[in-house]
């Protein structure tokens, strides 16, 4: 009730869900290496948010100058995920050719 009255922008809450999300993309096939979850990140609100509010996720201007539509940072994102799947056997992920 208090975001309705006080007019608070709602923040996504994918990045604590990510390794569960693209596991799920990983198993539906419409993920399948690293470049198609950096382009599927691309589509959520999260990437929405970051390039909208970047300081509430940590990015800096600077980030922001040298890469304005955050690939590196969506790839940082969807790599930790990865490497979280791949330690909990839910999928084999070859950081060399990026596939998942």
């Amino acid at each position: 009730m208090s975001l309705n009255n006080q007019q608070l922008p709602i923040e996504s809450q994918l990045i604590t869900q990510l390794a569960d999300q693209l596991n799920a993309e990983v198993v539906l096939g419409t993920v399948s290496n690293v470049k198609e979850a950096i382009n599927w990140l691309g589509y959520s609100y999260l990437y929405i948010r970051m390039l909208r509010a970047p300081n509430l996720y940590g990015i800096d201007e600077t980030e922001i100058s040298k890469d304005p539509l955050l690939v590196q940072r969506r790839a940082d994102l969807v790599h930790t995920a990865a490497i979280l799947l791949q330690k909990a056997a839910m999928v084999k992920y070859d950081k060399r050719t990026g596939s998942l």
